[in-house]
């Protein structure tokens, strides 16, 4: 289109209500953008209304856009809000992962060869390759060694790194898994040749094998970037490096590349994803025009506070995000002497909560892994509370990891809102959301109950490193920030092992907890003079009479 035709060309009008630095994500023409934004400040919002801006008005040919993501649910998200706007048919959006399939079935359809064998699910490998390898092995692999070797194979793959280069990669970035690393290595040296015995890829092979075909073929590369002169990127926070290279392949030295993402809900590092990535556009590209949305419009203030607490974000001379929404209750810590009552805490609260036009499915109840989520599940039965238990979780520390989450072959890997559950118990859909951290990222309710908050769980018990404990509390940010109007935080003082011989044990509050305490009873005096029945002499109270007794003894 000509520049004089598109003079002429009105432009779609802006919807009513974006702030001044979510009009500039919008309307700024610059080549290259990268747009940091909080929880809650309409980051997918903006960069399709961006999208539809540039369709708009010319600047961007529809056929020539590829919008593109971390994981299924996200890309299902983008198709959404552009089928919304009026511009999704001619634009091309999915996962990294299909976008790079797509551009090896092209490489093999214009050389005359078929299209790639893609393995959906490599774990029925990895069970043979495991099978074959304990014959061999000093001791039998437990249960879950193929959930761990699929989880450091995906890992290794998203990062580069070839099985000789697993050892010391994993030992350098203090990767723990019930296998040793020298065992991982050499299985993971024995699935890919087995793996290419068969003349197949994996999911995560899609991205290096299409990474190495735009570097070692220059006219497809140059072919590719003329198909896709328009990029577009939302959850940059979780691109690993596998993605980030295959990006840079795709947009070349000339980019029209726009990205948008949060540091700050970076929690895919299990899974390779690294959020220095996000911040070196601007070094890659000098003259990168960063914008920062910081206000969350999903969260009230006070839960924007609390939230801000836990992350680190609220000390003196600090600038945390704000809010847009209307004053909310103070979020409350509460403190139970085990996690079974914990539980029962939360039905009784569930029930309190379920008001006259609020659906049970306007509650969601976050724990750190599957396990506690069947404590919860129990104590909504003995209630007969409706629930919904959202399973497939995909971090570690979960019972189950589900394979990757962006699947593009073979079976979806879904991760449903809460009203497209996975399990519903107690009638129809409608039911409390019972779900992990990691799968509630992305989602928000009006009600939220974050569980477990004790040291262990949070941060989990094996992130030793900084990395992993700056991540967990990462994730611990996105659990609280799924709430809209009221959040519950809580934990237990004792650990129920009697079935490891070990009797009750006592447990430590995670050491984040005590800043959202003082967050809260801060924010509690600001409503109401202190009383003794205030959050903090509670728990000091029922610290004072459980320890270091143990529940039995009471």
């Amino acid at each position: 289109m000509s520049s004089a035709l598109r003079a002429e060309t009105p432009g779609p009008v802006l919807p009513a209500g974006l702030t001044a630095a979510q009009r500039a994500a919008v309307t700024d023409d610059s080549p290259v953008m990268c747009v940091l934004a909080g929880a809650g400040a309409g980051k997918t919002r903006v960069l399709t209304l961006r999208v539809a801006r540039r369709v708009g008005d010319g600047s961007a040919d529809a056929g020539h856009v590829l919008v593109t993501t971390f994981s299924r649910k996200a890309a299902d998200e983008l198709r959404r809000r552009l089928w919304m706007l009026g511009v999704a048919d001619a634009i091309t959006a999915g996962t990294f992962h299909r976008s790079a399939l797509a551009l090896i079935r092209q490489h093999r359809l214009d050389q005359g060869r078929p299209a790639p064998t893609v393995l959906g699910d490599r774990r029925s490998e990895l069970r043979k390759v495991l099978r074959e390898w304990s014959a061999d092995a000093p001791a039998q692999p437990d249960r879950g060694a193929v959930a761990q070797l699929d989880t450091e194979i995906g890992w290794a793959k998203a990062r580069m790194v070839a099985p000789a280069a697993y050892e010391a990669a994993a030992r350098m970035h203090g990767r723990r898994a019930s296998l040793s690393p020298v065992a991982v290595a050499e299985l993971y040296r024995r699935y890919e040749a087995a793996r290419e015995r068969q003349g197949a890829l994996d999911l995560d092979d899609l991205l290096w094998a299409a990474g190495d075909l735009l570097e070692r073929d220059p006219g497809f590369a140059e072919a590719v970037r003329w198909r896709f002169r328009h990029v577009f990127v939302d959850e940059m926070q979780d691109v690993n490096p596998a993605q980030f290279r295959f990006l840079l392949a795709v947009v070349g030295d000339t980019p029209d590349l726009f990205v948008v993402g949060d540091p700050n809900q970076s929690v895919y590092g299990w899974n390779g994803a690294d959020p220095e990535l996000l911040h070196e556009l601007p070094a890659r590209w000098p003259g990168t025009t960063v914008v920062r949305l910081d206000e969350n419009h999903r969260c009230s203030p006070q839960i924007v506070a609390v939230a801000a607490a836990a992350l680190g974000v609220d000390g003196p001379g600090m600038v945390g995000p704000s809010s847009t929404r209307p004053d909310g209750p103070v979020p409350t810590v509460s403190a139970h002497a085990t996690d079974a009552e914990e539980s029962l805490w939360v039905a009784h609260e569930s029930w309190m909560a379920h008001r006259p036009g609020r659906r049970w499915s306007h509650l969601a109840v976050l724990a750190r892994t599957n396990a506690q989520l069947t404590t919860v599940a129990q104590a909504f039965d003995k209630a007969r509370i409706p629930y919904v238990l959202a399973g497939g979780e995909l971090g570690p520390g979960s019972d189950v990891a589900d394979g990757t989450p962006e699947s593009p072959e073979g079976p979806a890997v879904t991760l449903a809102p809460a009203r497209e559950p996975d399990q519903a118990h107690g009638g129809d859909d409608d039911g409390v959301v019972l779900t992990t951290f990691h799968r509630a990222k992305g989602l928000q309710w009006p009600v939220v109950f974050v569980i477990g908050l004790g040291d262990g769980l949070v941060p989990i018990s094996w992130a030793s490193t900084p990395d992993a404990l700056d991540e967990e509390r990462r994730l611990l940010y996105v659990a609280l920030t799924r709430a809209e109007d009221e959040l519950f935080c809580s934990w237990s003082l004792y650990r129920d092992a009697r079935l490891a011989g070990t009797g009750w044990r006592p447990r430590r509050p995670s050491p984040w907890l005590a800043a959202i305490e003082q967050v809260g009873a801060r924010l509690a005096r600001a409503e109401d003079p202190p009383d003794p029945g205030s959050v903090t002499a509670h728990l000091s109270e029922l610290r004072a009479r459980l320890a270091p007794r143990g529940p039995d003894d009471r």
